[in-house]
């Protein structure tokens, strides 16, 4: 009788066991936000807490936490699921429908993230274009900037308030004609002088023009006429 066949077929049995254990398919079932680790539920048995892997996790961080529900591939070292990694997201049949308004022969060229509120970032590399369509507000602090170029035409659409706060001084540059169209009333105020200057300039108003100083009004030209 052979004495060391049990520990061979339990030797067998355990390595079988670790490597079916290596690789797990499940989805999150808990989340802790504060230590960055999940519980994946695989079939009827749940893991203990896992971390997620994430692109940068030193100097550069990347935070992009799991959600529950979320398919997901769990690695283990050795089939020890307890030194676990979740190894990220699995597509589910219903998230295709993120590029189902892109032809299939243009998907290979589109990196798109989609938000739950709606909000989609993408960039088309073939056709060099990124779109941004913010469900909500847009902030941006720049603590330096060098300056942004257009080549091409640049259009930007408000369809609510805008606002523009400067600190210092603001200079505009125009190569030829600015038009400033507005429904209602356009209303300029400085606490100092505001000074307009150039070859001609043209008042035209369908109704009453009215000019009021609090000191001094002084026109001053070669000629002045005044005609009804």
């Amino acid at each position: 009788m052979n004495t060391l066949q049990p520990f061979a077929e339990l030797a067998s049995a355990d390595l079988q066991n670790r490597l079916a254990k290596m690789i797990l398919i499940g989805t999150v079932a808990q989340v802790d936000y504060d230590t960055a680790r999940v519980k994946v539920k695989v079939g009827d048995w749940l893991t203990t807490w896992l971390p997620w892997l994430t692109h940068r996790a030193s100097n550069d961080v990347n935070w992009q936490a799991l959600e529950i529900d979320e398919q997901v591939m769990v690695f283990s070292p050795c089939g020890d699921t307890a030194q676990g990694v979740v190894l990220g997201s699995i597509y589910q049949q219903t998230q295709h429908q993120l590029v189902s308004d892109i032809a299939v022969e243009e998907r290979q060229n589109i990196h798109r993230f989609k938000y739950q509120d709606g909000t989609v970032i993408e960039y088309d590399r073939a056709k060099h274009k990124l779109k941004a369509d913010v469900n909500g507000d847009v902030e941006m602090n720049v603590n330096g900037f060098d300056g942004s170029e257009a080549k091409g035409d640049l259009s930007v659409t408000v369809k609510e308030n805008a606002d523009v706060n400067v600190g210092k001084n603001m200079t505009a540059i125009v190569a030829e004609n600015v038009v400033i169209t507005a429904g209602k009333s356009a209303s300029v105020t400085a606490s100092d002088n505001i000074e307009v200057k150039a070859k001609a300039i043209l008042l035209d108003a369908s109704a009453d023009i009215t000019i009021k100083a609090g000191g001094t009004l002084k026109l001053n030209g070669t000629k002045i006429s005044a005609q009804e």
